[in-house]
Parts: structure tokens; sequence; C-alpha cells
């Protein structure tokens, strides 16, 4: 059986990869492949231009997706607008439902058109579906009523997810004793990510103990770190974008690591099974402070005004270290049972 997995960019997506792993484990029984878009085009401009280019990617995409063949396909969603065309050819497929699309396009929108036709699309996908498939189980209750077999595949790290370098070493190399603590923060430098939030929090916590921050990631927020750097040199390093495989060398020297988030009508859908910098986090066992995001028992949720309070309390050791979880013992069950469905 062959099966195509679908998205808008299948290169960069950390989750495919491991997809892509555990396709090649299951058996001779199926052939794996993914769609690569053949025209993408980009805008660093405006928010009407980027909603202009984004929209021709997807025209793009589709019409690719109407004469690609496969016996199976697997989408992912964001945008359910995809699935249109294998609704259309009258072909089975997966959909891999990873954000509530709809929701979020009304959140950034408003109650208008678009959030009204995205929310038609969305129905119009889960209908189809033949099977779902889902990042976390705080996403089960946006469409369990569809009655379609769901399987939860959590973006978890692999067991490789290993430190390249020691911790002491690390630390010496980027200037941190051994008795130091170091709080980290990994994510791209956006308010969606919450990058805004670390300014204060970090000089709050400064206010009450000394402590050194890095901050692994880049984007449009990173000149206001660059401000917060100067204003604390010995305490705020900034790293800018990492290749992954750098990532768990620097969890594993931090002490505390951080989720700042804010608060939005959707947070509660995100957990650690669906953030994969938390289950990152969790990897190497680290005490983590987050907001904005859903409860979970694997990390201190604070509130966004809480989150340099949180921070003390793990560096006095009294929040818990986090539980490892991994693809393998979690992700990949899911997908071999999964395709033992639809292979039939």
């Amino acid at each position: 059986m062959n099966i195509l997995y679908i998205m808008l960019d299948p290169l960069k997506s950390a989750r495919l990869k491991k997809i892509i792993w555990s396709a090649s484990r299951y058996g001779s029984n199926i052939t794996f492949n993914v769609m690569i878009p053949k025209v993408r085009f980009v805008w660093r401009g405006g928010r009407f231009g980027r909603l202009f280019v984004g929209i021709v990617n997807y025209l793009v995409v589709i019409l690719q997706i109407m004469f690609v063949k496969a016996d199976v396909f697997w989408i992912a969603n964001c945008p359910d607008v995809l699935v249109l065309p294998l609704v259309l050819r009258k072909k089975r497929y997966v959909l891999d439902y990873r954000s509530p699309w709809a929701f979020q396009i009304k959140q950034e929108l408003g109650s208008g058109p678009w959030a009204y036709l995205s929310a038609i699309i969305e129905d119009i996908a889960l209908r189809h579906a033949e099977v779902v498939t889902l990042t976390t189980s705080k996403l089960v209750t946006r469409v369990e009523r569809y009655g379609k077999p769901l399987y939860v595949i959590p973006n978890y790290p692999l067991k490789s997810f290993r430190v390249t370098v020691p911790k002491a070493k690390f630390r010496r190399k980027h200037g941190v004793s051994e008795e130091e603590k170091v709080v980290l923060f990994v994510g791209r430098l956006s308010r969606v990510e919450g990058a805004d939030i670390l300014c204060d929090t970090i000089a709050r916590v400064l206010e009450k103990t000394d402590a050194v921050f890095w901050v692994v990631g880049d984007g449009p927020l990173y000149p206001l770190l660059e401000r917060c750097r100067e204003r604390f040199p010995s305490n705020v390093k900034l790293f800018g974008w990492q290749p992954h495989e750098e990532i768990p060398n620097f969890i594993n020297a931090a002490d505390i690591c951080i989720v700042p988030r804010h608060k939005v009508p959707y947070s509660h859908f995100y957990n650690e099974e669906g953030v994969t910098k938390i289950s990152e986090y969790m990897f190497f066992g680290k005490p983590i402070i987050a907001c904005g995001i859903a409860e979970s028992s694997e990390y201190l949720l604070v509130d966004e005004d809480e989150m340099a309070d949180g921070i003390l309390r793990a560096l006095r050791g009294v929040v818990p270290k986090s539980k490892r979880r991994t693809w393998e013992e979690y992700s990949e069950k899911k997908i071999f049972e999964m395709f033992n469905l639809i292979v039939g």
C-alpha cells in the first residue's frame, strides 16, 4: 500500500521527520512518501501581503494535490483547505489534526466570512476523513463527535535526542560555572511564543536572586531581547538560531526550562504532548515553568504575571522534575496501530 503524507511545508517539520522514521520501521507492506510542494512563495512584508501570499501558496499546493497518486493520503491540517482536492476526488485519507484551524482563524480575523468559511472547511475535512490522528489528547473534544477512529500521536522526542557535549564542558564553553543557575528558553522570538514576556520576567527574577538566562532562538522580537541583554550583560546570553542537534546540549546544561505564553481562548489545547520543546525539556527531567497553556503534572503552570515567582520557586528547588517520554514508547505505537487499521 502506498501512503502519501501531505502538508504545506514538509521540509521544516520535525514531526514529519519522526513519522518518516517510524514508517520505515513498520514493515514491507507499505510504501511511505511525502509530497514536496513544487512552488512556495515567501513574503516578509505586512499582514495583508502575507495573507495574499498565503492564499497563493494554498492554491498552488491544492492544484498539485489534484494530480498526485496514492492508495491512502495522510494530510496535515492547518490549513484544512488542503483536504478539499481529496474530498473532490473521493480519495481515502487520514487527517493529521494538529491544531484547531477554524478556531485560530476566528481569533485572528474575528467572526467574519473567513471564520465562517474555515469552520465549514474544517467540518468537511473531519466528516470525510477515514481516520483522525491528533498531536494531543486535549484536541479529542474537538473531533470525537465525528465518530472516527482516533489516534493521539504526541510530538515526543526520539530516544536519539542525545547530548554530544558533556554538561560541565558545555557550561564552561559558554562561561557558566557549575554553581550558577541557568534558566533556559528555547523557541521563536515572537509574541506567539511569549518572547515579549521574557524581559520583564528576567528583570523581576534578577531583583531577588542571581541567575543566568539562556535564550536560544531567533525571530522578530530579537531586538527586544538584545536590549534586555544590554541591561543585564552578565545575566542574559542570546544564542540565536541553533541547529536542532545542538538543543539537547543546551537543555542538559540548564537547571530550569521555561515556556512563557500568552493565554488565548485555545490555550487549553496545548500541553506537553503537542508542544515539542516541552517534551524535549522533559527528556532531560528538567523542572519546567509555563504559562498560557493547559494544565499538566509535568510542569508548574502559573499566570503570566507570576512567571518570575515560578522561576524563583524552581531556583529554590521546590518544583518537581518532569518525566521522560519518548516517541518510540508512545507515539510510534499509535502510528503502527493506525497503519494496521488502514492497511486492513
